[in-house]
Formats: C-alpha cells, sequence, structure tokens
C-alpha cells in the first residue's frame, strides 16, 4: 500500500518475559488443568519452568476455575499483575487426568452434540480431557482439531476436511478434582524411586540448575499436614538449600481475626521458617486470591529490586488487591489497628496504608510479641537473609569440593567469602558479616577425614517496623511575638 505521511498501529500486547537474572526461585504445588493437553503425562509431579503467561498456556494451560486448578492462580499472579510482574516459578502439578478421571467414578463417558457453524464448534466444558475426545469414525488431527480456548472454559472443535456437517455427536471423558486430596500434594518416594507432590521439589536443582527458594501451596497449604511437611522439605533440600515458606490460615470458620490468631496455633503454623497469612483478597475483576500467594509473588519482585538480596521485608510493599474477603468471597474490613493484632501473633495480612493496598506484617510464624525467642526468627527477612547466605556458600564453593585443601584454598576461601560479605555490609543488606577457619571446630580427626569447617557470623539488617516521633509542645515560639534579642 501506498503511503506519505506519519502512521502508527497498536499491536497485540507483549507478553512478559521475567528478567532473566531473577535469583529468588517460587515452587508452588497443586493442581493444573493438564486435561487441557494430549501430552499430559508429561506434566504431572514434574517440576516445571514457567517463564511467561503466554508459555504457561502453551505449555501447562490455563483455567479461570482457580478453586479446581490451583496453580492458576499462581500463573496469574506473577505474570498478570498491574504492579511488577514477575518470574520464573516451577509449578509442581499433581492433578494425572488418567487417575483423577469421572469415568472412574461413573463408568460413562458424558455425549455431548455440537452444533458447527463455519466448521467450528464449542463443547461446553473446563473439565473434559482433551485426549479422550472421540467422534464416530472421524480421527482427530485428520478430520477435526480439538483445542481449549485461551481461557479454558470451552473446547473448540475445527471441522478440518468438512464432513462434520452441521452437529456432530462428542464422547469425552472429564477430571474429577473430587479425587485430589492432601495426600496427592503431600506426595511421597516410592520403592522404586518415583517422586510425587512435595517430594518432587528435590527434582528442581538437577532439573533446572536453579535452587528453590521459597514454596507456597495456594489451597492447600491451610491444611496443616500439608504445611507440616512444605515445612519439612523445605530444609536442607537435596541435602544443601533452604527455602521459605508462605502459608495460609483457612478463613471459612476461622472467619474473625481472634478465631484466626487462635487458629494459627491450634494448626501449628508457627515456624521460624514460615509466615502463615490470613485472609484472602480480591482484585478489581474480582479474582480471589490466597496471600500466600501475593506474598511469594513480592518476596520475587523485591528480591530482584535488591539484587536478588532477600534482606528487606516484602511487608509495607503495595499488592494488586482491592480489598479482603473470607474463603466465600465474602468481603471483611479492619483497619490497620486491627491488622497490627493479627502482626503481634506472627500472622501475615494486608492493610490499606498510603494510598494503597499493602501486604502488612513481616514477622515469621514463631513470632508473638513478648515471646522469650530466638532473635534472629522475629522478622521474615533475617531468616530468608541467614538462608541466603547459607545457600550462597554451597553455591560458591561447591567447586572446591574433593580438591586439596592446603592453606592457599583455605585463604582462598576465607578472603572471597570476607570480601563477599564486606559487599553486603557496604550496601546496608546486613550490619556485620565475619567469616573464619578457627581451630576449635576444625579437629584434628575432623581434618583426616576431610571434613573442614568456616565458621561465619552476621547480624542481619533488622527492618523498621515501626518510625515514632514524640512531639511535645514548648512556650519558647512565643518570644518571636516580641521582636529584637528579648
Amino acid at each position: 500500500m501506498y503511503k506519505h505521511g506519519a502512521f502508527a498501529e497498536i499491536m497485540a500486547t507483549k507478553d512478559f518475559i521475567p528478567p532473566k537474572d531473577a535469583g529468588t526461585l517460587p515452587v508452588y504445588f497443586g493442581t493444573l488443568p493438564a486435561h487441557q493437553k494430549l501430552n499430559y503425562e508429561e506434566l504431572v509431579n514434574k517440576p516445571i519452568l514457567i517463564n511467561s503467561f503466554k508459555e504457561a498456556q502453551e505449555k501447562v494451560g490455563y483455567s479461570e476455575h482457580w478453586e479446581d486448578f490451583t496453580l492458576c492462580e499462581a500463573i496469574y499472579a506473577h505474570f498478570k499483575n498491574n504492579i511488577k510482574p514477575i518470574g520464573p516459578i516451577i509449578l509442581i502439578n499433581v492433578l494425572d487426568p488418567k487417575i483423577h478421571l469421572l469415568k472412574a467414578r461413573t463408568a460413562t463417558l458424558k455425549r455431548e452434540t455440537v452444533s458447527i457453524t463455519n466448521k467450528v464448534g464449542f463443547i461446553s466444558t473446563y473439565k473434559g480431557i482433551l485426549k479422550t475426545i472421540s467422534i464416530n469414525e472421524k480421527v482427530m488431527g485428520e478430520d477435526y482439531k480439538a483445542e481449549y480456548t485461551p481461557d479454558g472454559g470451552r473446547i473448540r472443535i475445527t471441522d478440518l476436511k468438512g464432513t462434520l456437517g452441521s452437529s456432530v455427536e462428542v464422547t469425552f471423558n472429564e477430571v474429577d478434582l473430587s479425587n485430589v486430596t492432601k495426600t496427592e500434594i503431600i506426595g511421597g518416594t516410592s520403592s522404586e524411586g518415583h517422586k510425587t507432590g512435595i517430594d518432587v521439589l528435590d527434582l528442581v536443582y538437577q532439573n533446572h540448575n536453579m535452587i528453590p527458594t521459597l514454596l507456597c501451596a495456594p489451597k492447600w497449604s491451610k491444611i496443616p499436614e500439608v504445611d507440616t511437611a512444605l515445612k519439612a522439605a523445605s530444609q536442607k533440600i537435596n541435602g544443601h538449600w533452604y527455602a521459605f515458606v508462605n502459608s495460609d490460615i483457612e478463613s471459612s470458620t476461622s472467619n474473625t481475626i481472634d478465631k484466626a490468631k487462635a487458629a494459627k496455633t491450634e494448626a501449628g503454623f508457627t515456624s521460624s521458617y514460615e509466615a502463615p497469612c490470613w485472609p484472602m483478597a480480591k482484585n478489581g475483576e474480582g479474582k480471589l486470591f490466597h496471600l500466600s500467594t501475593l506474598a511469594t509473588v513480592t518476596m520475587q519482585w523485591v528480591d530482584y529490586e535488591n539484587g536478588n538480596v532477600p534482606h528487606e521485608t516484602p511487608s509495607n510493599k503495595p499488592i494488586d488487591i482491592i480489598g479482603l474477603v473470607l474463603e466465600d468471597g465474602t468481603t471483611i474490613e479492619y483497619d490497620q489497628i486491627q491488622a497490627n493484632e493479627l502482626n503481634s501473633k506472627g500472622i501475615r495480612t494486608a492493610t490499606y496504608w498510603g494510598g494503597r493496598w499493602v501486604l502488612w506484617g513481616g514477622h515469621t510464624g514463631e513470632y508473638e510479641y513478648g515471646k522469650d525467642m530466638d532473635k534472629r526468627n522475629i522478622f521474615d527477612c533475617s531468616v530468608r537473609m541467614i538462608q541466603y547466605i547459607a545457600n550462597s556458600f554451597q553455591s560458591r564453593y561447591g567447586i572446591f569440593v574433593d580438591k586439596p585443601m592446603n592453606r592457599a584454598k583455605v585463604d582462598t576461601i576465607l578472603n572471597d567469602m570476607q570480601e563477599w560479605l564486606d559487599a553486603l555490609m557496604a550496601q546496608g543488606k546486613i550490619l556485620h558479616g565475619l567469616v573464619g577457619f578457627e581451630e576449635t571446630s576444625n579437629s584434628t580427626s575432623d581434618m583426616i577425614e576431610g571434613d573442614f569447617t568456616f565458621d561465619i557470623e552476621t547480624t542481619t539488617t533488622p527492618p523498621g517496623k515501626s518510625l515514632t516521633a514524640k512531639i511535645c509542645y514548648t512556650s519558647k515560639g512565643l518570644n518571636v511575638l516580641f521582636g529584637g534579642d528579648q
């Protein structure tokens, strides 16, 4: 087309691609709409790396029915929020369409007559297993194509040869979400070494060469047994790595602040390496989010903005919501004073502050105001910084394992580690950091066995949880009324 002038064309929205150097890696456990894919076997109990919303749709599927497909909440929260989209994330799905299917319970297939217009028709189901779709005497991929719509709400049937007519009967099976329980989420390792559920966490590092640092299971972590399994899995992953758990306190029966405070203790959400959250939240589109998911998203982008160092709490950081709700969607309202009641019990919540909704509360689950406890466990950022230093030491110096440990090698590790700690101090990310190689920690028998120990001490930088100005009145200012030097 001939053109003469200045022109502009509005193009389709570009899908968010997360920064390549994001260091904090969240791992989510739950259910994906794996039934939307023909290759669903590859999506069950595997650590799946997702970098964008589009990649999620193409690789693992997507559905707006988050109550059924809980990992879609994490996908949306990370890549579709209006604050700061961030990734990558790892998804571990336990929904297996081969096992968790309706026919296993009813022994009958679904049947639906589909109207075909302009060679296209739709099956009104969001649970239909794509691989089970069948049209009598027709071959999928040759005579017709079956695929889910982008929102995961319907299945589109496309007539490839024009032989389906104006309507056609389609049979299919559906997934049965009632068959997925806490048992599948917790999982385990079989005698043959096959890992399922939370145990799949052990495969993240070897499959993706990435260290998992945050664990979250929206909808499921409110179950005490699942929360316990997450906390157990978070320590010494692969015998090395440490991760922090964001969990939820259920808000169906615990529908008041007092009930939430009681439930936190009764259900055992009291670990120093977890942050229990309550209640849930709602965004402008009416979507309901678990605060554990929003906390995980916020931790990742705050860490990224701080050079991937987790020295800053996600508390008082903006989140993409318009209010707080209970599990059934009922609005619950309270101010910052009441939010602080939850914080004093070691519960993270959200509040409206500074013209925006923010996460509120930087304590760990172990914290209770006035409780005698290890001071390092008061704040989430303190625990995560110590985990960060532990993970960093192992990943930095693992290359020296099984090499001759002479004095020069000891000095190399000491000098390099101290330089790294000094940099963190200079940036204000820790207040103190010192590494040493002490004789008291390295007995002759240990060194003969090839076991060497480096002692590291650190003071993490505490957050300014409260800032108080003491203001008093004085009559001194009245002197200016008299002028001169009086």
